[in-house]
């Protein structure tokens, strides 16, 4: 590798939100350093996971019952992954779960005291450690905190204002970074377009993709991403949320529109199963589960594992894939997000017209201002509220096409040219 090729490493992990923000900071440090190295290739897996389909959870400290036990952990991971690398890398990423609740920051910075103390043990040099999409805190083993605005409190601007240390580790940007690109949806659709060339046998499956083959017909489309609950009691996303969210998607439809919905790994099993159930009788309305599927007594009690009354179906489904992003390529397509989630900061960034629903969905201030500052952040220069955009398409007639918002900054180069600068400003204060 060249001399200045910043090479950088994560440990994955099976949360797609926090996977995608590592993915999108790996392959913007990579193409800073104009490697071709895929950013999938830095993503480290545990001991026993072949594939991050075999991952339940996140290596987690809070997980285990002390620092040496999951110290030796992290140990055994970098012994066995890291010499698959070409080189030592020298930038470590790790990103911070907002829906850990309570232990998020301790998490990550314990991660990242685990990592410093291998390559210090194993004499490998210095390792210039990150936090993605963090609040505000203290951290003793991170070099530099991503805070996205939606994330800052008053107290923790105050807190900058008064730290210089605190404010030379802290970037602060509009938004997340991620890895979501138009080119990237386009390739993903090209994939859609091969499978539902294919007539199956299965019933379900067959029916599935004349669904799909009706809702790229459409002349103007919807596609519902949803989040969904998290550890702790903060946000309440229920079957009576999913309910006000189809009616919606009815009224749509019966104004010329084709819906796609999909759920996430943090969407309820009953929600999941009521709109897979109300879509069944909606020929102009799909509904493809995106959870993985539990497959034991054991994986039924993991809440962002599915279980539920249509696990056959769903098996046979998963022949299909996860249609999400490839159902945005199809032209006049809005995607609407949950307030619960950071999902919009992608397809706004991608120029796609985005909305985000949040009327039904409970969100805890005091606990998680963050999802609704990046509502007030977000719309309605970026994006329409979703609620919004039903009165006008079904009262104006207006469609996704219609809609300019702005589009937020290329975020993973900023963060790929801030990592760069801060190593080089760090190498420069230790020769002084």
């Amino acid at each position: 590798m060249k001399k200045d090729t910043l090479l950088a490493f994560a440990v994955d992990t099976p949360y797609m939100g926090c996977r995608n923000q590592l993915l999108g900071a790996l392959d913007a440090i990579n193409k800073n350093s104009k490697t071709a190295l895929p950013a999938e290739k830095c993503l480290l897996l545990p001991s026993g996971a072949e594939t991050v389909d075999d991952m339940r959870e996140s290596l987690c400290y809070a997980h285990f019952g002390s620092y040496r036990s999951f110290q030796n952990e992290i140990f055994a991971l970098l012994d066995a992954r890291l010499p698959q690398l070409p080189a030592v890398p020298h930038v470590f990423i790790t990103a911070y779960n907002l829906t850990e609740s309570g232990a998020a920051d301790k998490n990550a910075d314990m991660l990242c005291r685990a990592v410093k103390e291998y390559y210090r043990r194993h004499n490998l040099g210095k390792i210039f450690t990150v936090v993605l999409i963090s609040r505000l805190h203290n951290y003793k083993y991170v070099d530099l905190v991503n805070v996205p605005k939606h994330l800052l409190t008053f107290y923790s601007r105050i807190r900058l204002l008064q730290n210089k240390k605190l404010r030379q580790k802290t970037l602060i940007t509009v938004g997340t970074v991620h890895k979501f690109t138009m080119a990237g949806v386009l390739a993903r659709k090209a994939e859609l377009d091969e499978k539902l060339k294919k007539t199956p046998r299965e019933p379900v499956l067959k029916q599935q993709i004349a669904k799909l083959r009706n809702f790229t017909r459409k002349s103007k489309k919807v596609v519902i991403c949803l989040g969904g609950r998290v550890e702790g009691s903060e946000i309440v996303f229920n079957v009576n949320y999913a309910k006000s969210l189809f009616e919606k998607c009815v009224a749509l439809v019966r104004h010329g529109y084709g819906v796609a919905i999909v759920n996430g790994p943090r969407t309820p099993n009953d929600v999941t199963d009521y709109l897979y159930e109300a879509a069944l009788s909606a020929p102009d309305i799909i509904f493809q589960n995106c959870k993985n599927i539990a497959g034991s007594d054991a994986e039924r009690k993991v809440w962002r594992i599915y279980s539920g009354r249509h696990e056959d179906e769903f098996a046979k489904l998963k022949k299909l894939g996860n249609i999400y992003p490839a159902v945005l390529g199809y032209g006049n397509t809005l995607a609407v997000h949950t307030s619960d989630t950071y999902s919009c900061c992608e397809t706004v960034s991608a120029g796609i017209p985005t909305a985000i629903s949040s009327e039904g969905i409970y969100i805890d201030k005091s606990v998680r201002a963050d999802c609704l500052n990046m509502l007030q952040l977000m719309t309605p220069k970026y994006a329409l509220r979703f609620e919004e955009f039903v009165s006008l398409a079904c009262y104006m007639g207006i469609e996704p096409q219609h809609l300019h918002p702005a589009v937020l900054s290329d975020l993973p180069r900023v963060f790929a040219e801030a990592v760069r600068h801060r190593i080089t400003e760090t190498g420069r204060r230790q020769i002084k």
